[in-house]
């Protein structure tokens, strides 16, 4: 367990770095965009399990990152879920939610399965470019480096997040770097060395809530 310490240190950290983001700091994402049809108040959150949280037997951090924004926030986190599976319902998640803001947070099944990294890349950038061309706001998420047994796959998640900043780079999207937050301080995993254990839903939330 992270003791108390560790806590206030990551949460000092992120604080004062505004979230330590690639794509600058501090909120702001909105800046006079036109939302058409859409609803500014309502984020959808696309990712695997660990956006489905819950693991640690807390809230997972959609829900934690919605009381920091004051925002309704649709966790549509799906356990085992890949980059491909995210294409799959970005635009029924834009057609019956005309959520303001997505979050894009894939790629860990895709590591632990051996996806070609392009390939990962290529759903990605549908996924921004489906959000934006929705009038919506997209927010791209790193992919998390994993400890324990899992180390194995770190090298095809440095790959896959050398896709996924060009996709974010190219298409001027919001970068929120989770792989930098994670880096080095393994106390925000469960022992299964891939899901969050509470300290790391929050301060995951933290990191998302400070884009807006």
């Amino acid at each position: 367990m992270m003791n108390p310490l560790a806590v206030l240190t990551v949460l000092i950290t992120l604080l004062i770095s505004g979230g330590c983001l690639d794509s600058g700091g501090g909120g702001g994402l909105d800046g006079g965009h036109d939302f058409g049809e859409n609803d500014p108040n309502v984020v959808v959150a696309m990712g695997d399990s660990i956006t489905a949280g819950g693991f640690s037997g807390g809230a997972p951090w959609p829900s934690r990152m919605a009381g920091m924004i004051g925002k309704t926030v649709v966790n549509d986190g799906v356990s085992g879920a890949r980059s491909s599976d995210g294409v799959a319902r970005v635009n029924r998640r834009l057609s019956g939610l005309k959520p303001g803001y997505v979050i894009i947070f894939y790629g860990a099944n895709d590591a632990i399965n051996g996806v070609d990294p392009d390939q990962v890349g290529a759903a990605i950038d549908g996924m921004v470019a489906a959000v934006q061309a929705n009038q919506s706001i997209p927010i791209v998420a790193t992919v998390m480096p994993m400890s324990g047994g899992r180390v194995i796959f770190n090298g095809a998640v440095d790959r896959i997040n050398e896709q996924i900043r060009d996709v974010a780079r190219n298409r001027g999207a919001a970068l929120v770097n989770l792989n930098g937050l994670v880096s080095g301080n393994t106390d925000l995993y469960l022992a299964d060395g891939l899901h969050l254990n509470d300290n790391g839903e929050l301060a995951v939330a933290l990191e998302f809530a400070d884009r807006f």
